[in-house]
């Protein structure tokens, strides 16, 4: 089974320059959601964006069985949202909270207000929006020509974020396999051999980083 790889988060507030970034955030307004909650549905029309300030959102697609497909696990710093925001047109994808989480919620009010104190924000939004779209795209072609181990020690950097070693990500086999987009089997194989390595150690539901550094050098090689 051959599927796409780890979706990327834009990234899209964390690309902003740092006074305009520090701006927009204390312009939203900051919820709470606990593990499991719903936070947006496909079809939804989408009246804000996130920023995510603790905790994991899951990003995925409800099958007609009810469980969810994932496409995404985002961290602290990532966005999602935006682009449907922006473009003023429904959601296409589930978000619920992969634990608790804080998120900032950005709408038209927040984001107009932002355009009005300072006119030139309007073609830096622009700009940075097309950057790290491009950016997104340039990470999944890159994907299509890594082994299933690979994107799978993409996949898992990903979710541990900027300290790998020692993170504990609480995360299911199936999971994990819908996020490379395999089967359980292929899944399972892959963690095989990066357990064989010393770079993970699989538990039930989690999976343990014991050498980030050693993960990314396989990733490039």
């Amino acid at each position: 089974m051959n599927g796409p790889a780890p979706m990327a988060a834009t990234g899209f507030v964390m690309a902003l320059p740092g006074p305009v970034r520090r701006d927009l955030l204390a312009r939203g307004q900051a919820r709470s959601f606990s593990k499991g909650q719903i936070i947006q549905q496909r079809g939804d029309v989408a009246k804000e964006f996130w920023y995510i300030e603790s905790g994991a959102v899951q990003i995925g697609r409800y099958g007609i069985d009810g469980r969810l497909i994932l496409f995404a696990m985002l961290g602290a710093g990532d966005t999602f949202g935006e682009l449907a925001f922006m473009g003023e047109f429904s959601r296409a994808v589930d978000a619920i909270a992969g634990s608790d989480c804080i998120l900032i919620r950005i709408g038209d009010r927040e984001l107009q207000s932002l355009m009005d104190a300072d006119p030139a924000v309007t073609r830096l939004l622009l700009k940075t929006m097309a950057l790290t779209v491009q950016e997104s795209f340039n990470l999944i072609e890159a994907s299509r020509n890594l082994s299933v181990p690979q994107r799978l020690a993409q996949a898992l950097l990903k979710l541990c974020g900027d300290q790998p070693d020692g993170a504990e990500i609480m995360v299911t086999q199936q999971d994990l396999a819908d996020l490379v987009g395999v089967s359980r089997v292929s899944l399972g194989k892959a963690l095989g051999r990066l357990q064989a390595a010393g770079m993970i150690e699989p538990g039930y539901g989690f999976v343990t980083i014991r050498d980030g550094a050693a993960l990314q050098k396989f990733i490039a090689d």
